[in-house]
């Protein structure tokens, strides 16, 4: 089958290859990758056009790469505007209880709801953490149909937060557990490997990796079994990681030396993992995840809103760490737009910084959300920039609009002025996803429609989870109180 040859012509090309910068050209992509990208060669571009399939006259319009949203919970977009005014371990409680209430067609609209809000920010791919197991296959099923860049981290855990911070429950609090989650070793093996051999690599686009929620939530048992998959099945691990300083503390007492340390002891801290958060590390926690080569994904506004702390991601870059963006849950305050994390990562950790030329460039933040999240996928060398031999993954935006008038420097007003609005279309894998605003591969009023019809019964069946976590919610607030007092 002949490849189809899209010319993509015009447009001023953010190429974020340092040696090329920023310049007027031409685009060619041939199937699902860029085969050339041509500057001021007027005679070479007749040429092309006469032989290409598609040719889009991207005047007055800038290209960049597809961006990556590293960290992402995509059942949340059925969550806006819940609880969403409690530190983690106590928001936790609900969100939890509004997950359990969701089903595989939830789940799946849930899916296309986020791959419109990305895809219409200019985000080509994501990193789905995805604690609802038993609902996989929908959101698979979703993400194939959206056309979306995926990798897939279904969540492992066999410790509940208040075994890790020994809370004594009174005998009258039940546990409820989700119904067909994997409860043992064996089943979770089976479920990775069945999902695996089904999804894993599928059309160049879905890809799977292990995700286990969070260390302090994973027996050594549960931790050596993601160690196993990932050497034996190449897979890239994706785990939270030292989010709040109750975390941090009650790690210091359960294990020796720390949780940073203990996965290093486990074997699992190298070039293949990706860590979310790490909001409290000491000096030395923060090297060694240097030394070994591990990724670390900032969510700076779900920090922020859950009362989390500030990364330190400055010191992070500082040391040439594998740093990349995420947005984290539509339930925890933010919005899936990677224009927003850009800003904010850009501006909250200037203040703690006095010297002014240590702070992050617009380059530096802009590589976050392209070639680091690029690397969390495990795809640096194909995604990220705009080259030659590159997956054909990248975004138009208009420039007939306040955030480019004037155009002086556009990797400055990408990342301080643009806020999304500007994008017009997305190319995915080398196939629009989205033109001239409008999805593509989704139907978005019949996604629309779904979810507005699904809220009432879902309202319905959170009422007894949301019972349960008000029960328990005393018994985390007595002993996180103690926490921040110390």
């Amino acid at each position: 089958m002949i490849a189809k040859k899209t010319l993509i012509k015009n447009p001023l090309i953010v190429s974020n290859v340092p040696s090329v910068g920023n310049k007027k050209g031409t685009v060619l992509v041939e199937g699902q990758t860029i085969t050339d990208v041509f500057y001021h060669q007027e005679n070479l571009l007749k040429d092309l056009e006469s032989h290409a399939d598609e040719i889009i006259d991207a005047e007055n319009m800038v290209l960049i790469p597809g961006m990556v949203n590293s960290h992402y919970h995509s059942y949340t977009n059925l969550l806006k505007g819940t609880v969403n005014n409690l530190p983690l371990e106590i928001w936790a409680l609900y969100t939890m209880a509004y997950g359990y209430a969701l089903e595989d067609e939830d789940i799946y609209y849930a899916v296309l709801l986020g791959c419109i809000e990305m895809m219409k920010a200019g985000v080509t791919s994501c990193v789905d953490h995805f604690p609802h197991i038993w609902t996989s296959e929908a959101a698979l099923k979703a993400y194939d149909q959206a056309g979306m860049r995926v990798a897939f981290a279904p969540m492992l855990h066999d410790v509940p937060d208040e075994q890790f911070f020994q809370i004594a429950f009174p005998p009258s609090i039940q546990k409820q557990r989700p119904k067909k989650t994997a409860t043992s070793i064996e089943e979770m093996k089976s479920f990775y490997q069945s999902i695996i051999s089904i999804w894993h690599q599928k059309d160049g686009r879905i890809s799977i990796q292990l995700g286990p929620n969070a260390p302090q939530r994973c027996s050594e048992h549960i931790l050596q079994l993601c160690k196993e998959l990932s050497e034996k099945g190449n897979l890239r691990i994706h785990t939270h990681l030292l989010e709040t300083k109750a975390q941090y503390q009650q790690c210091q007492k359960n294990f020796p030396g720390g949780l940073v340390r203990h996965l290093d002891r486990l074997g699992l801290l190298n070039e293949k993992i990706s860590c979310v958060h790490a909001v409290w590390l000491d000096d030395e926690e923060i090297q060694l995840l240097v030394d070994r080569n591990v990724s670390i994904v900032h969510n700076p506004a779900s920090n922020l809103l859950l009362g989390s702390g500030i990364a330190p991601i400055p010191s992070f870059w500082k040391k040439g760490a594998n740093v990349a963006l995420g947005t984290d849950g539509s339930n925890c305050g933010t919005i899936h737009n990677l224009f927003e994390a850009m800003r904010l990562t850009a501006m909250i950790h200037r203040p703690q910084e006095s010297n002014y030329s240590n702070w992050m460039t617009p380059e530096a933040v802009f590589n976050m959300a392209t070639t680091s999240g690029a690397k969390v996928l495990g795809m640096e060398r194909e995604l990220g920039r705009i080259a030659s031999g590159q997956k054909a993954d990248f975004v138009l935006l208009k420039t007939k609009n306040t955030f480019w008038a004037p155009l002086n420097d556009p990797m400055s007003q990408l990342v301080h002025q643009e806020n999304g609005s500007s994008v017009d279309s997305v190319l995915v894998n080398g196939q629009w996803t989205l033109r001239q605003g409008t999805t593509v591969t989704i139907d978005e009023e019949k996604v629309f429609l779904e979810v507005r019809k699904r809220r009432e019964g879902l309202l319905e069946k959170w009422q007894e989870p949301l019972k349960r976590a008000e029960r328990l919610r005393p018994h985390f607030e007595t002993i996180l109180l103690d926490y921040h007092l110390t």
